[in-house]
């Protein structure tokens, strides 16, 4: 059996499965996907298989969020188990002498890197890990986890949280 969910190893959704199949005994294979969009649109290659999603799932390419997801798929997806796991430190990284007014983050926090920056042009990236490496080419800020970054002299954090976070696991069905 498998957990399919959003690489690389350095995402959430990876920590997340990996502390679900510890307490399951080892019993799955953790399969990472670029996206979870990727996941979403080869539910038939999975049948039989299991998703996991953050309740906070949001995606901007298909323009939903965790509870349309979670009505829109019904008759694929079963909800079968839910459980808490914090999220790794969320930071927002400033680069004060890049002053190009971009940001990158996943789409679940485009919201609160707005409200925390004023910033208007924020671009939405496939995991908190790719949105700090598109930040390190041009960004100006960038709200990523704290595992994935080194801070240099121009650089400062503006803010840290760590949110518990509710996960779902999805039996994907037969059609």
């Amino acid at each position: 059996m498998k957990i399919h969910t959003l690489g690389p190893y350095a995402t959430d959704s990876n920590a997340a499965a990996i502390q679900y199949n510890q307490s399951k005994m080892n019993c799955y294979l953790i399969e990472l996907h670029a996206s979870f969009e990727e996941i979403l649109a080869n539910l038939a290659k999975y049948q039989n298989d299991y998703l996991l999603l953050p309740a906070a799932f949001k995606s901007r390419q298909m323009a939903v969020s965790w509870g349309e997801l979670h009505y829109q798929y019904l008759d694929q997806l079963e909800l079968v188990d839910s459980f808490q796991n914090p999220l790794a430190e969320l930071v927002i990284v400033e680069n004060t002498k890049r002053k190009t007014g971009i940001g990158y983050t996943h789409a679940a926090t485009t919201h609160l890197l707005g409200t925390k920056t004023n910033l208007k042009n924020i671009e939405c990236c496939k995991s908190k890990y790719e949105a700090y490496q598109k930040y390190l080419i041009d960004g100006q800020y960038v709200l990523t986890n704290f595992k994935n970054i080194t801070l240099n002299s121009d650089e400062k954090i503006g803010y840290r949280v760590t949110p518990k976070m509710i996960w779902c696991l999805y039996l994907i069905k037969n059609k």
